[in-house]
């Protein structure tokens, strides 16, 4: 990103407050397994991608907040004071949202402005709004001088997203952006919060995203009543086995398949998805260490097949480019990827290939459903910070 790009923007549209000044970026997500897992209190294994949110902020000497979006071309207003949700211009909840999170946790971030732009697509699942979350949050800690540790980071942005926004995602899109590292995927265990590194060093092999431009929206979907399906398993369990059940996690898959006929149908299935996709995200992190890249494929598509049949959140189109994917030379893997109702899939490909690939499943769709895709290759990279 051009540094340029942020500040001849920020010059056009704002004064300069001759304040704390700096430029920021974070990177968007891609979820290589273990979909529907992270408000579940199980296992998921992200990378960053190098397409990011970039940013320009400056403090200001009151209370107001300007915001200009390079991308939109578009402002908003408003103060420290005053943080209500507005409908006109989502784009700002996910930036105002960080604000208050942040009043809430006691901190008092002085006024400012703010320009952004970036290269990351908008609901393809990719993470755009923890993107912007998690920026907003690296800025106005560093510009405030409030040295916040980098998980309390990731949680402020989550949080803003939950109770500001409305979405009731877990912690994974904010912790890979955060967290996130060159070369490295993260295996997070989303009950303790903590992570392993999982090299992926191999540069004969890399990921292509392909967005299947069905635009999703998580707070329209049926994203929440997943969830509380999820939770009404973890209810049965702690009503009428009388185990120590929080969550989907602590419920053992054998006792899942036993009690099938007291789950209602829905239920059963989405569970049975949860468990079986945690023991696929540790057996992939494994393949993944060892360099088995066939046999980390293989537990893609079967992740594809569970989001496609038990948990019921993909589409006809993710459907028709992870079958075509996975019939060409060069793809070892294939999967829907983020929340699904739309956005994108994961392909663990070989890179001598990549272009055959590209072009065949271009070709492909443009004569399904009259509409091309958008292709992205990335390899994992390091997580938000100053640029």
């Amino acid at each position: 990103m051009n540094k340029n790009i942020l500040k001849d923007s920020y010059n056009k549209h704002f004064n300069n407050t001759g304040l704390s000044d700096g430029f920021y970026s974070a990177p968007g997500k891609v979820n290589l397994i273990g979909e529907h897992t992270d408000y579940n209190d199980g296992f998921v294994l992200p990378i960053a991608i190098d397409k990011k949110i970039y940013a320009y902020l400056q403090l200001r000497d009151d209370n107001k907040i300007n915001l200009y979006s390079i991308d939109f071309d578009l402002s908003f207003e408003t103060t420290t004071e005053k943080l209500k949700y507005n409908e006109e211009n989502n784009w700002s909840n996910y930036i105002i949202g960080v604000v208050s999170e942040l009043k809430k946790e006691g901190y008092n971030p002085k006024g400012f402005n703010m320009v952004f732009t970036g290269d990351l697509p908008i609901g393809a699942g990719l993470s755009s709004s923890a993107a912007l979350e998690v920026l907003t949050t690296f800025g106005l800690d560093d510009l405030n001088n409030f040295k916040i540790d980098s998980f309390k980071k990731a949680v402020i942005a989550q949080k803003s997203e939950n109770n500001f926004v409305g979405v009731n995602c877990g912690i994974m899109d904010q912790y890979i952006s955060v967290f996130g590292e060159k070369d490295k995927a993260l295996l997070i265990d989303c009950e303790s919060h903590e992570h392993e590194e999982v090299p992926f060093k191999d540069e004969d092999y890399q990921f292509l995203i392909i967005d299947s431009k069905i635009k999703r929206g998580l707070i329209d979907s049926k994203y929440n009543k997943r969830r509380k399906q999820c939770n009404n398993v973890v209810k049965f369990f702690k009503e009428n086995v009388g185990e120590e059940v929080e969550t989907l996690r602590d419920v053992n898959i054998n006792e899942l398949f036993r009690y099938e006929n007291k789950l209602k149908d829905l239920d059963y299935k989405r569970a049975t998805h949860v468990l079986t996709e945690n023991r696929r995200a540790l057996k992939f992190s494994e393949h993944l260490e060892q360099n088995e890249y066939s046999k980390a494929g293989s537990l893609m598509y079967a992740s594809h097949l569970s989001l496609k049949d038990e948990f019921e959140v993909s589409t006809s189109e993710l459907d028709f480019l992870v079958e075509k994917a996975m019939e060409l030379k060069g793809v070892l893997g294939a999967k829907m990827t983020g929340a699904g109702f739309g956005g994108c899939t994961v392909n663990l490909i070989k890179n001598e290939n990549k272009e055959q690939i590209i072009e065949n499943l271009k070709e492909s769709y443009l004569n399904e459903y009259d509409m091309e895709p958008d292709f992205y290759l990335t390899r994992p990279v390091n997580g938000a910070g100053k640029f």
